[in-house]
């Protein structure tokens, strides 16, 4: 038998998956019951549309410009909204920022949240290989110009403090080894495509192994011998503490910004046997995820504030009140830029710290004054989804306006 979902579960469950909803979204997953509700928020993407630029290779800002408003616009519109809030996790955790990467295009860094997308759901092992030979992500930790003779250490050891095992768990050495390993990966344009000065930015690079530049000999990493990046990888997706580490974050971002350990080791088991779908499936269809302590106890990312709302408010395009294209674009990321989150453009390589700090004096100003965008247009705002509580307009001003 079905479990049952009430309205207000079903109001929470939208919230937290997809960053986004209507009354009468939250009304048909309470009829559907809980398992069923779950399962038809998690279906697989769909795919974003293409992103084609008229821009030139020099004009990156306005590179940045359109894939963000493409990807914002996406997200409001896509029928799997789920994904979308599960490619921002991984682009907080899995981090590129646009304006540090030397030599990528805007393509490029949508073709990672093409990645992130194809293979969010599934086992992390998958993702993490995937990310390993991502050319915006080559480019950004320098493993793209990584030789044997001067190997760079950027990427080994991300790829352990953040991406995998978490600190504590590997020395030195380790770094430096693994670097050795990861020696020739590195990027190429496609074959036939213009190179340099003369590339086409509507076309992306392409991961390629150099064995000119690798260092082929014996590497000892975390005590055992190996020699290639794949072994490397193979040993981290192995160890328990990359499930733990990573399992953590989801439960943090998904569940409560610190989720208590006993869950934690619990969420590491399902997500290393069953994979990132598996692990959320396991928490939305839980008590703990359901209960008062839990509820409206994150805060908004600034772009899940702006999606949300927009959404709220029947809006297929974050237009922020512009009437114009090229205005409205540059709107856009000028106010998420003062809210302290750029799409594809983290502040560092421990993405964004999150929590309180979106609400600061400042951005938390310039979240309520981006209200007087709706000004007319309050009858159509619906905030049954967007906030716990909500009662009209008015109640955007109120502190759980900020809380998923």
């Amino acid at each position: 038998m079905a479990r049952p979902l009430s309205y207000q579960d079903a109001t929470h469950l939208l919230r937290r998956a997809a960053a986004r909803g209507r009354k009468e979204e939250a009304q048909k997953l309470a009829e559907m019951g809980l398992e069923a509700a779950v399962d038809s928020l998690l279906q697989d993407p769909v795919p974003a549309p293409p992103y084609r630029t008229a821009a030139t290779t020099n004009e990156k800002g306005l590179q940045h410009r359109e894939i963000t408003q493409l990807w914002l616009s996406h997200w409001l519109t896509t029928p799997t909204p789920t994904a979308e809030r599960l490619v921002l996790f991984w682009h907080g955790h899995l981090t590129s920022e646009f304006r540090e990467t030397q030599g990528a295009q805007g393509i490029d860094f949508w073709n990672q949240f093409a990645t992130f997308r194809q293979f969010g759901y599934g086992p992390y092992g998958e993702l993490l290989k995937a990310i390993a030979k991502n050319p915006a992500m080559l480019l950004y930790l320098n493993n793209a110009e990584s030789k044997k003779e001067h190997p760079n250490e950027n990427w080994a050891r991300e790829l352990m403090e953040l991406y995998t095992i978490g600190p504590g768990h590997y020395t030195e050495q380790d770094i430096r080894e693994s670097a050795r390993a990861f020696t020739g990966w590195t990027v190429r344009m496609p074959a036939g495509a213009p190179r340099g000065k003369d590339r086409d930015p509507n076309v992306g690079l392409e991961y390629v192994f150099n064995p000119r530049w690798h260092d082929p000999g014996i590497k000892t990493f975390m005590g055992r011998q190996i020699q290639s990046g794949e072994e490397v990888l193979e040993i981290l997706i192995n160890h328990p503490e990359t499930y733990r580490f990573v399992g953590r974050k989801l439960l943090a971002f998904y569940l409560s910004p610190n989720p208590p350990q006993p869950l934690v080791e619990e969420a590491a088991k399902v997500f290393r046997e069953g994979g990132t779908r598996e692990l959320l499936r396991w928490l939305f269809t839980r008590d703990e995820f359901y209960a008062p302590e839990n509820r409206s106890s994150i805060v908004k990312s600034p772009i899940e504030y702006l999606v949300g709302l927009h959404y709220a408010a029947g809006e297929s395009k974050i237009t922020l009140g512009q009437k114009d294209e090229e205005k409205t674009s540059a709107r856009v990321v000028g106010a998420l830029a003062a809210m302290g989150q750029i799409p594809f453009d983290p502040p560092n390589v421990k993405g964004w710290e999150g929590g309180m700090s979106w609400l600061a004096e400042s951005p938390l100003l310039v979240r309520l004054n981006l209200i007087s965008a709706f000004a007319g247009r309050e009858k159509k705002l619906d905030l049954e989804v967007f906030m716990d509580g909500a009662s009209g307009a008015l109640s955007l001003v109120k502190p759980e306006a900020q809380l998923l």
